[in-house]
This record gives structure tokens, sequence and C-alpha cells, in this order.
């Protein structure tokens, strides 16, 4: 039986205010390459891929970005122009999909650890659902906090890490853009899907691929990546 044929889209449109620099974190560079080409040379690797969009700040040059994508041997990329959010750049992004038959993958730039080769695996667990994300289980105990006082402690056995890539049936992403969306709302396309009552299942992941927030964050993927 053959691969589901791919649309995927890589958010890079994020000015990345929290990371404290006045360049966003996703043009940061580990070993000269910078953070957002990492899970692009990854997903060059698949071959049922159709279609692959990456976000951008409209404050950047998409002439610049084209030129650092053909560096790298990626010229089968079409830049989007984003938005005020990320849910709203993903929207646009969404929009230029041809290939309405195929599943849509949704990856974080900054997330650039993942390994794309084990995506297959995890587009078989949709099957009957209308779609699957990565997440990690949660192991540390959590609070409850107030005005810094504890309310109460949370079970965590049914608490998860919600992660990317995440991957969904075009119609049924298709189907909650229809609608009168407040892209403020919700952080994830999976949070849009939930609330629209589409079931979303979870792919347990052991791999490292938290997302870059802080120089803390890029310092540990610098030593991970250090090597690849």
């Amino acid at each position: 039986m053959s691969e589901q044929m791919l649309s995927i889209i890589v958010t890079a449109a994020g000015k990345g205010t929290r990371f404290g620099s006045t360049r966003p974190k996703q043009f940061e560079k580990i070993n000269k390459i910078p953070i957002y080409i990492y899970p692009l040379l990854s997903i060059k690797k698949i071959k049922n891929v159709s279609e692959i969009f990456l976000t951008i700040n409209k404050s950047i040059k998409e002439e610049s970005i084209y030129k650092e994508l053909q560096n790298f041997g990626l010229d089968n990329i079409k830049i989007v122009y984003g938005s005020n959010s990320r849910s709203k750049s993903v929207y646009r992004a969404f929009m230029e999909i041809k290939n309405k038959r195929n599943l849509v993958v949704i990856h974080d730039s900054v997330r650039p650890n993942f390994n794309f080769s084990f995506l297959n695996n995890i587009t078989k667990e949709i099957k009957s659902s209308h779609g699957v994300i990565l997440a990690s289980k949660i192991t540390d105990t959590i609070k409850e906090n107030r005005k810094g006082t504890i309310l109460q402690t949370i079970d965590r056995k049914s608490l998860w890490k919600a992660q990317t890539p995440q991957i969904f049936k075009y119609s049924a992403l298709e189907k909650c853009y229809s609608n009168r969306i407040d892209f403020q709302s919700y952080t994830d396309e999976s949070q849009l899907l939930e609330k629209n009552n589409f079931k979303i299942k979870i792919y347990e992941n052991l791999e490292y691929n938290n997302k870059i927030t802080t120089k803390k964050d890029l310092s540990i993927y610098k030593k991970l990546l250090k090597d690849v």
C-alpha cells in the first residue's frame, strides 16, 4: 500500500519576542545552519511530500529566504507571508494547498530535532480519527497557582505536552476554517479541531523535541546538534 501524500506547513513567521534578541529565533544558527532550515532538510528526505510551505514575517524579504533555501538545496518550497498570529499564518498557508486529498502536516520551525523519517509511522495512527499530534507525557508534579499560592495539585496521569508535527485530514481543517474563527483563541490546530468536535489522537514522542523559546533552549540544541 502506497504512503499517503503530504502537504507540509513549516511555521517561521513569529517575531520571537520572548527570546530576547533583535533577530527572530528561527534565524539563529546552529553549526552555521539557520534553525528553520533543519526541519526542511529532514523533510527533504521523505518521498511522499507533494507540497512544502514556509510561513515568514512580512518584514522579511522573500528573495533573501529563497536564496538561502537554494544554498541548502531546498528549491521546491513555497514561501507564504504570515499574519499577526501563528494560527492565522498557518491558515494562510493552508489556503495555498492545491492537493486537497493530502494529509496536512504542521510543524514549528523552532523544533529542529524532529526526524521526519518517522512521519509516515505517525500518519498511520490517524485511521478512523481526524488527526494525530506528537506529544510527551508530563512527568513533573503539576500545581495550580493563583497569585503565588498553590490551590491544588493536579493529577498528571492524563496530562500530555503537545508538540509538533501535527497531522490532520484536509477535510477536517477545511470544515473548521469554513466557520467564523477567532484566531487568537487557540494556540495550535489540534485545539481548533477539538473545539469543532473532531477526534484527535496522540502519538507518544520519546525524543527531545522541545520548542526553542529562550536562549537557554538554544544552548541545549547547540549541544544536541553539535555533531549533526
